[in-house]
This record gives structure tokens, C-alpha cells and sequence, in this order.
């Protein structure tokens, strides 16, 4: 019984249009074509992007991934973060810093990943790290372990170029 409802998400994402998220009933972004977007990169590197915290504030779902080098969409890669309900959750803290939790889910099981972040430069860009990762089933966790913090010259980052006129 329940592998059926995640059939049924899978089915949702295999037959999506990419205009609209039948599980959410949530309107999905769709993305400028690859020039567009680097046209906008270039702006953003030399003018700035407009994009503050606030607009970063929220829980973001991973939809589509690119791989290195090319314009494809990895449709694996893609099928299996939707599947799995991989997220992003960003939290301003007091100190306009930011708390930051990448999951994915499947059924009652999670990963979380639990770290910080910061936006730097005009672009900006969101250099990030994770603290520890949890596993849990449920609301109980299974284990927890703590990571390595990286020195911030090698944290690894998101270059931030564009955001709508409505502020999204």
C-alpha cells in the first residue's frame, strides 16, 4: 500500500507538463532558455541581481538539474529529486544570517542535512555549509552525525541572477 501513492507521485512527475504541479496545485517556474539565462548572469555579475534574504526566505523544491557543461536537463537526476520530495528549506536567524535544511523524504524516512549560510555581493551569491546530517524515521531519529565545516574558500555555493517582478 505504500508504494501505490509513490507510484502515483512518480506517474505525476513522469506525465507533468512542467506548467503546472498536480500534487500541490502550485503553478511551477518556467525557466528562461539557456541564453536568457546567461544574459541574465552577465547583468547580475556587473549590476547586481535585486535579490535580498528576504526573498530567499521559504522552503524551495528541486524540479530540474542541468549536467555540467550542457544545456540537457538530466532527466534522471530531475525524476529522482521530485520522487524522493528533495527540498531546501532557508530560515533567516536574528543576526540576518541563514539556518539552511536540504532533505529528501521517501514515505515516513528523511535525511536531513543542517547547516548555515549567508548572502555575499551584489550577484549575490549563497555560500552554505552543513553542520551535521540526521536521519529519521518518522519523528524519531535514527542517527545524527556531525561534519567537517569547510573553510569558506570552499564551501560550495548558489550564484543567485534573476528574480521576477513579483519579488519570487
Amino acid at each position: 500500500l505504500f508504494l501505490l501513492p509513490q507510484a502515483n507521485q512518480l506517474k505525476a512527475y513522469l506525465f507533468d507538463n512542467k506548467k503546472q504541479n498536480n500534487l500541490s496545485g502550485q503553478t511551477i517556474l518556467r525557466l528562461p532558455a539557456q541564453e536568457k539565462l546567461l544574459e541574465l548572469e552577465n547583468i547580475a555579475r556587473t549590476f547586481g541581481s535585486g535579490i535580498t534574504s528576504d526573498s530567499l526566505v521559504g522552503l524551495w523544491r528541486f524540479f530540474y538539474v542541468w549536467k555540467q557543461g550542457t544545456d540537457k536537463e538530466d532527466l534522471i537526476s530531475s525524476l529522482l529529486l521530485r520522487f524522493f520530495s528533495a527540498s531546501l528549506e532557508i530560515k533567516k536567524d536574528d543576526l540576518n544570517q541563514f539556518n539552511i535544511t536540504n532533505s529528501i523524504e521517501y514515505g515516513f524516512l528523511s535525511i536531513r542535512f543542517v547547516g548555515a549560510g549567508a548572502l555575499k555581493g551584489e550577484q549575490p551569491l549563497l555560500p552554505f555549509f552543513f553542520r551535521f546530517i540526521e536521519c529519521k524515521a518518522g519523528t524519531r531519529v535514527i542517527f545524527t552525525r556531525t561534519l567537517e565545516i569547510p573553510q569558506e574558500k570552499n564551501r560550495p555555493f548558489f550564484a543567485l541572477i534573476s528574480i521576477d517582478e513579483n519579488g519570487k
